[in-house]
């Protein structure tokens, strides 16, 4: 393969390919920050530091930082790509390919005649239905006392699979499973 074809198969991506991905790199950096933040919320109540103890007495909580909104603009080489499958469906795809100093050097491209995309990405309310969605904690492994507990500051309500059983018992497995989404008017089967 020649080098031309090694640096467009690498550069060279769908649009909507390229979006996603910067997309998704923003959500991942938000996930990291608020894994973070909970992890340093997790030490506070589980240090036995004295500095750390002040704090947890006085209700110190680590900040929450947020990315409000985040802005992309990049200079692209676009092209359209049309490809026929074995039906003999015709797919044209918008394709665009950063323009780097390599690429310009590589090409002799003019950066000035190359495409801008500005990407602006914000943060929206969840949708007004998740409001009746709960996601069911894992909790096999745990006392039936602790389950109940963490079920109920959650809202979840649940039956007993036999009914009659000792706190003490240990939950063997939850139906819907834990992850799964669950109504807000649906009960959860804790299987002991």
């Amino acid at each position: 393969m020649s080098q031309k074809n090694i640096f467009q198969d690498v550069l060279a991506a769908p649009l909507g390919d390229m979006v996603a991905e910067i997309g998704t790199g923003i959500a991942n950096a938000q996930y990291a920050i608020d894994a973070k933040t909970i992890e340093n919320m997790k030490e506070i109540y589980r240090s036995d530091d004295e500095t750390i103890t002040e704090l947890r007495n006085i209700g110190y909580r680590p900040t929450w930082y947020v990315i409000p909104e985040a802005t992309a603009e990049i200079n692209m080489a676009l092209s359209l790509r049309q490809t026929l499958d074995n039906n003999g469906k015709r797919t044209t795809e918008l394709q665009g390919t950063t323009v780097d100093a390599s690429y310009q050097n590589q090409y002799d491209f003019n950066v000035q005649a190359s495409s801008k995309l500005t990407l602006k990405f914000l943060p929206v309310p969840a949708p007004t239905q998740i409001d009746d969605l709960n996601i069911v904690p894992n909790i096999t492994g745990q006392p039936l006392a602790t389950a109940k507990v963490l079920l109920q500051r959650l809202g979840i309500s649940f039956n007993l699979s036999p009914k009659n059983v000792s706190d003490s018992k240990i939950v063997t497995a939850t139906d819907p499973q834990a992850g799964e989404l669950i109504e807000a008017d649906q009960v959860l089967t804790i299987k002991v």
